[in-house]
C-alpha cells in the first residue's frame, strides 16, 4: 500500500534511513540477476530436453583464416571459441552510495523487547537492554540558497559511483574452461 508523504508524517527514524540502503541492495539483486540473464542467454543454447538448471550447450562462434602452411602454402584453419568469451560480461556493483536528506526528530518512543540478549539489568539506551529508544522523524526541506526559489517538496539527494563488479570464482573457472574448449585445426 502506497502511502502519501508529507511533511508532518512521522516514521520510525530506521526506516527513514533503512529505505534508500534496501533500494540499493535491490538495485544490486536485479543488476546480478541481468547479468545471470545475459550470460545464460548469450553464451548457451537451449533445447527443448533441458531442465531449469541446465544452462544447454554452451554457445560457440566458429570462423575460419588463412596462414602459411610449412611448404609455404595457404593453409585455411578453422577456430571455434565460445561466444561469452569474446564479449565483455555487464557486472556492474555499487562501488559508493551516498545519501542526503534532512530529518527532524518528531518524537521519541521507549519499546520493549525480550530477545535472548535482552538484560532486564542493562541501562536504558543500552543496545542489550529490554527498553529501547526509538526516534521519530519527519523528512525536512533541504536547504536552498538565497537564489533559489523556496521548495515545498521533501527532497532527497542520492548519489551513487558504480564500477564493474569483481569477476566471480565460478565465471573465473568458467573462463578456464572455456580457453580450453577453443578448437583450431585444419579446414577441409
Amino acid at each position: 500500500m502506497a502511502r502519501q508523504i508529507s511533511e508532518f508524517q512521522s516514521l520510525p527514524l530506521h526506516q527513514i534511513l533503512g529505505s534508500p540502503l534496501l533500494a540499493m541492495v535491490q538495485g544490486q539483486a536485479q543488476a546480478a540477476q541481468a547479468t545471470a540473464e545475459f550470460i545464460e542467454r548469450i553464451g548457451f543454447k537451449r533445447s527443448a530436453t533441458d531442465t531449469g538448471d541446465q544452462l544447454g550447450e554452451l554457445r560457440m562462434v566458429t570462423f575460419t583464416y588463412q596462414k602459411p602452411d610449412e611448404a609455404g602454402g595457404m593453409q585455411t584453419y578453422k577456430i571455434e571459441i565460445p561466444l561469452l568469451s569474446l564479449v565483455p560480461i555487464p557486472g556492474i556493483q555499487i562501488k559508493e552510495g551516498e545519501l542526503e536528506f534532512n530529518i527532524k526528530v518528531t518524537d521519541i518512543q521507549t519499546s520493549t523487547t525480550t530477545t535472548a540478549l535482552s538484560s532486564p539489568d542493562a541501562e536504558a539506551g543500552d543496545w542489550l537492554s529490554q527498553g529501547r529508544i526509538e526516534f521519530r522523524a519527519a523528512m525536512g526541506k533541504l536547504e536552498s540558497t538565497s537564489s533559489e526559489r523556496q521548495s515545498t517538496e521533501l527532497q532527497m539527494k542520492v548519489r551513487m559511483t558504480v564500477e564493474q563488479a569483481d569477476i566471480p570464482a565460478g565465471m573465473s573457472h568458467l573462463f578456464r574452461l572455456m580457453d580450453q574448449s577453443i578448437n583450431s585445426s585444419v579446414q577441409e
